[in-house]
């Protein structure tokens, strides 16, 4: 097994500055392949900051990094292998439920069961609505199925037990679950580390934009 084999995240010293302000210093961090991860951090720590640089949507001020074997820079090819669902669930408000997650699958040129991933996230009765009726449950679901339905090899949630009642999270865990028993390497986000760690039981805490194991 070769290193870009075995770890799915590799950073090195990676700065970054928005403005004047460095918002990640000197992050230096491994995860292997299938690991899951939860990344702890009080509001405004750096934790979706690093989560969009490890999905390759903000580039490093400095440092160095490989995602499933592919520099940090290799924007294009990052891309492929991973899958970001951010707080605000990223879907496409005037589309219908089934349109946003046929539209994942065009992008990532893979074939999938769209009415099997709703039900799985008990949204078929509201298949052909569009997003901008759903509620933010139903749609922290619809961002669930579509992670589920894809199951990039590297998967980065920001904040999923956020909007939902007691049913809704025992679901995320179940999804979440099962992504990484089929391999997909994880890392949350997430306010709730008793939660977070059953799926993602390595805990990594960001401090004022500093990276130290918890």
């Amino acid at each position: 097994m070769t290193a870009a084999d075995a770890y799915a995240v590799q950073l090195r010293d990676v700065w970054l500055r928005l403005g004047r302000e460095p918002v990640l210093r000197g992050v230096t961090v491994d995860i292997s392949a299938g690991e899951g991860v939860t990344l702890l951090g009080e509001n405004g720590a750096g934790k979706t900051t690093l989560l969009r640089v490890l999905a390759s949507a903000l580039r490093p001020t400095r440092g160095d990094g490989r995602v499933l074997g592919y520099d940090l820079r290799d924007g294009r090819s990052v891309r492929e292998g991973v899958h970001l669902m951010p707080v605000d669930a990223g879907l496409y408000p005037d589309l219908s439920g089934t349109e946003n997650l046929a539209f994942a699958l065009r992008v990532y040129g893979q074939p999938g069961d769209v009415p099997g991933a709703l039900r799985r996230v008990g949204l078929e009765g509201a298949a052909n609505r569009r997003v901008r009726h759903l509620s933010a449950g139903m749609r922290k679901r619809l961002a669930l199925a579509r992670a589920w339905l894809l199951a990039r090899p590297l998967t980065l949630v920001d904040e999923p037990f956020a909007n939902l009642d007691d049913g809704g999270r025992a679901l995320v865990l179940e999804l979440l679950g099962e992504l990484r028993a089929r391999g997909v390497t994880l890392v949350v986000a997430a306010h709730e580390p008793e939660l977070s760690r059953q799926v993602a039981p390595r805990a990594l805490r960001l401090e004022r934009g500093v990276l130290v194991e918890a």
